[in-house]
C-alpha cells in the first residue's frame, strides 16, 4: 500500500505533532517503515515502495508516482533523484511542469520560501488527491481521511455526496464523502501560497472532430494504440507483467498488441463464474489460444467471493458500489499468486472508441430530432403522451421513446439510470430529502457536458463518460483492487496521446448508423478473432443479484446488514423502503433490484469499515 499526506499550516512556527503521523497515513500499518519530513510550519509524510519522498534545501516533495516517460525527464538518465527532477521541472515550468509526465501520479511540492505548496492529480485520475482547507491551513493525501487530521476539518458526511454515491455508486469529483474534503479532478493542480488558494486545469480533452478519411483513419489508430501499449510496457520486466483478459474487445486488443511488442509469452489472467450467463471465458480462452498468451483462468464461487468481500470493502476509503470490483480483485489476486508485479488493463476503450451501448441508444433517440420541430410538437408528442406510459406494445414504447427523445442531453443519456433519484419520494427519508437536491447527480453529469471542448454531441456523452464512468469509477475500482491484491496496474487505452487523436476524429468514426466502435473495428479486424469483434460486449459482471437472492451466505448478509437497527437509523431511507425493494427483488427475473440493494449494502458495509460518522 502506498500513502502519503501532509500538513502545512498557517503559522510557519507551529509544530507539527509527532502523534500527526498517523492520522495522515491510515493503515500505514504493515506498508513500510513510514517516513516524515519536518517543515517549517508542517510536515510530509509517506508509505510504501511506490512512494517518492525527499528533503532538500530549496523544498520538499512526495509523491505517488507510476511514470511510463521517467527515463526521458531531464537528469534521470544522468542518475539525478527522481524528486529533484521534478522539482527542476517546477522550477522551469511552473505548474504546468505536470504536462511533461506520462502516467500515473499525484505530487505534493513543498517551496518554504515563497511558503507555495502544489498539489497536482494526473490526467485520467489513476491516483487521487484529497484536500482540505480551515483557517488553521491545508491537508492533503492520497486516502480521503487524511485531510480530517488538519484542526477544525470536520468529519461529518456530505448529504449530497451520499446521494451521488446512491445514483452513481461512487462518489464523483470534486465532491468527497466528507462535507470538509475536496478531490482533485483529473487533470487538475492547486496552488496553495502563504494561505491564497487557486485552481489550476492544466489539461483536457479537446474534440477537433477533424475530417479523415477511413482508410488513414483505423491505421493511426492502430498505429497509435500499439504505441501506447508500447509506452505502457517502458521499464517493466515482461517476465512479471501480465494482462487483464475479460474476453472483450479491448483487453484482447492489449494482449494482442502486447503478444507483437515482446519477446516473452504474454501472460493473461481471467475470472470465470459457475453461472453461465456471467461466464465469458469461452471468448476468454478464444483470443488466448488466437495470441498464444499463457492463459491463467479461475472459476470464482459465490461462497469464495463472500469470503473476500471485506477485502473490498477495506480496500475502498469512500463507499463504492460497482460490483465487478470483485472479478477484478480475484483476477488481480490470482495474478500475483502467479508471480506478477504489473497488469495490464483495457479499461477506457468504450470512452475513447465509443463502445458503450448506450451511445447506440443515444444515436437513436437522437433521430427523433430530425423530425420537424413543429410536426414533434403539433402533431406527434400531444398524441402520443395520450397513451399511458404502462401500456402494452407500440402505444406504451411510442409514448416511452418521445418522452426521452424529448430530454436534453445529458438528461436524455441518463434518463434509465438514476434509480434512486428517480424514486426518491417513496424510498427516501424524509429528513434525507430536505437535505439533499433532487437533481444533484443531474448537476455533475450537466457540468461535464457543458465544459466540454466540443461541438458534436457524442463527443460531449464521451466526454461525460471519461469524466465520470472511468475518472469516478472504473479506474477507481481496478486501481484498488490491484493495490489490495499487492500489484501494480496501467490502462495503456488511456495513454494521453492516444486520447487526444481519437478526439480529434469525427463521431461517426466512433458510431456510426448504430453501430458502435466503427473505426476500431477497421483498425483491428485483422489482430482480433472475427468472434470477438462481432460479439456483444459484456465485461466483467457479477451474479450478485442472484447471489442475494439465492445464496445462503449473501442473502444472510444482505438482509442482516441492511435491515438492522443500526442501519435504517442511519436516516437515509423512509421507513419500509429498504423491505419493499427486497420484496420487489425476490420478485423480478433481472438483476435490477439486486443492483440496487448491492450499492446499498456496499454503503452500509462502508460505514461499518470505516465510521459510522453520520
Amino acid at each position: 500500500m502506498n500513502l502519503f499526506g501532509g500538513i502545512v499550516y498557517r503559522d510557519p512556527d507551529y509544530a507539527a505533532e509527532p502523534a500527526l503521523l498517523r492520522s495522515l497515513l491510515p493503515g500505514a500499518n504493515g506498508s513500510g517503515q513510514a517516513r516524515r519530513i519536518d517543515l517549517s510550519g508542517g510536515m510530509l509524510a509517506s508509505a510504501g515502495t511506490g512512494v517518492v519522498s525527499e528533503h532538500w534545501g530549496e523544498g520538499a516533495l512526495v509523491a505517488d508516482l507510476d511514470l511510463t516517460n521517467l527515463e526521458d525527464l531531464p537528469g534521470v538518465a544522468d542518475g539525478v533523484a527522481t524528486a529533484r527532477c521534478l522539482q527542476r521541472l517546477h522550477a522551469q515550468y511552473g505548474t504546468d511542469f505536470v504536462t511533461r509526465l506520462r502516467g500515473a501520479f499525484a505530487i505534493a511540492l513543498w517551496a518554504p520560501a515563497q511558503r507555495r505548496l502544489v498539489l497536482a492529480a494526473d490526467r485520467f485520475g489513476f491516483r487521487r488527491m484529497y484536500y482540505a482547507m480551515t483557517d488553521a491551513g491545508v491537508a492533503f493525501g492520497n486516502r480521503v481521511t487524511s485531510p480530517l487530521a488538519l484542526p477544525g476539518c470536520s468529519p461529518a458526511l456530505d448529504p449530497d455526496a451520499i446521494y451521488a454515491y446512491l445514483n452513481f455508486g461512487t462518489v464523483p469529483a470534486p465532491q468527497s464523502i466528507y462535507r470538509a474534503v475536496r478531490r482533485l479532478a483529473p487533470g487538475q493542480a492547486l496552488v496553495w501560497e502563504d494561505g491564497r488558494t487557486s485552481l489550476h486545469r492544466y489539461w483536457d480533452v479537446t474534440y477537433s472532430e477533424r475530417s479523415l478519411g477511413q482508410l488513414a483513419a483505423a491505421r493511426a489508430v492502430y498505429g497509435q494504440s500499439a504505441e501506447a501499449v508500447r509506452q505502457t510496457l517502458t521499464g517493466l520486466d515482461t517476465k512479471q507483467t501480465g494482462a487483464f483478459l475479460s474476453g472483450g474487445t479491448d483487453s484482447s486488443v492489449v494482449v494482442g498488441l502486447m503478444s507483437r511488442l515482446t519477446d516473452e509469452r504474454v501472460q493473461a489472467f481471467s475470472i470465470g463464474f459457475q453461472e453461465a450467463q456471467y461466464n465469458e471465458l469461452e471468448y476468454a480462452e478464444l483470443a488466448a489460444r488466437h495470441f498464444d498468451a499463457a492463459h491463467y483462468t479461475r472459476i470464482v464461487t459465490a461462497d469464495e467471493a463472500l469470503q473476500c468481500l471485506p477485502d473490498i470493502v477495506s480496500a475502498y476509503d469512500e463507499p463504492f458500489g460497482n460490483n465487478s470490483a470483485l472479478p477484478a480483485y480475484l483476477c488481480a489476486r490470482h495474478a500475483r499468486e502467479a508471480g506478477v508485479r504489473m497488469l495490464l488493463a483495457g479499461d477506457g476503450g468504450d470512452e475513447i472508441f465509443g463502445g458503450n451501448e448506450r451511445y447506440r441508444r443515444e444515436s437513436i433517440l437522437a433521430r427523433y430530432h430530425l423530425i420537424p420541430r413543429a410536426l414533434r410538437l403539433g402533431l406527434i408528442e400531444p398524441v402520443v403522451r395520450r397513451f399511458p406510459a404502462e401500456a402494452p406494445g407500440l402505444p406504451g414504447k411510442a409514448r416511452r421513446y418521445v418522452e426521452r427523445a424529448s430530454l436534453p442531453n445529458p438528461d436524455r443519456f441518463y434518463s434509465s439510470e438514476f434509480f434512486v433519484s428517480q424514486s426518491r419520494q417513496w424510498l427516501l427519508h424524509p429528513d434525507f430529502q430536505a437535505v439533499t437536491t433532487p437533481d444533484w447527480s443531474l448537476r455533475v453529469a450537466r457540468g461535464h457536458y457543458e465544459a466540454a471542448r466540443c461541438t458534436g454531441e457524442l463527443n460531449r456523452l464521451l466526454h461525460v463518460d471519461l469524466k465520470i464512468t472511468l475518472a469516478d469509477n472504473d479506474l477507481f475500482k481496478v486501481a484498488r483492487t490491484a493495490e489490495a491484491a499487492g500489484l501494480g496496474v496501467r490502462f495503456p487505452l488511456l495513454d494521453h496521446p492516444l486520447v487526444e487523436f481519437m478526439a480529434t476524429l469525427p463521431a461517426w468514426h466512433k458510431v456510426r448508423g448504430g453501430e458502435k466502435r466503427y473505426i476500431f473495428k477497421q483498425a483491428f479486424r485483422q489482430l482480433l478473432p472475427r468472434e470477438i469483434l462481432a460479439k456483444v460486449k459484456h465485461g466483467f459482471g457479477l451474479p450478485t443479484s442472484d447471489w442475494l437472492k439465492r445464496h445462503p451466505g449473501f442473502r444472510e448478509l444482505g438482509r442482516d446488514t441492511l435491515l438492522s437497527r443500526r442501519s435504517l437509523e442511519r436516516g437515509y431511507f423512509a421507513p419500509g423502503a429498504v423491505e419493499e425493494l427486497f420484496r420487489l427483488h425476490e420478485a423480478d427475473h433481472t438483476p435490477f433490484y439486486g443492483d440496487r440493494l448491492w450499492t446499498l449494502l456496499m454503503l452500509e458495509l462502508w460505514h461499518e469499515r470505516h465510521g459510522g460518522a453520520r
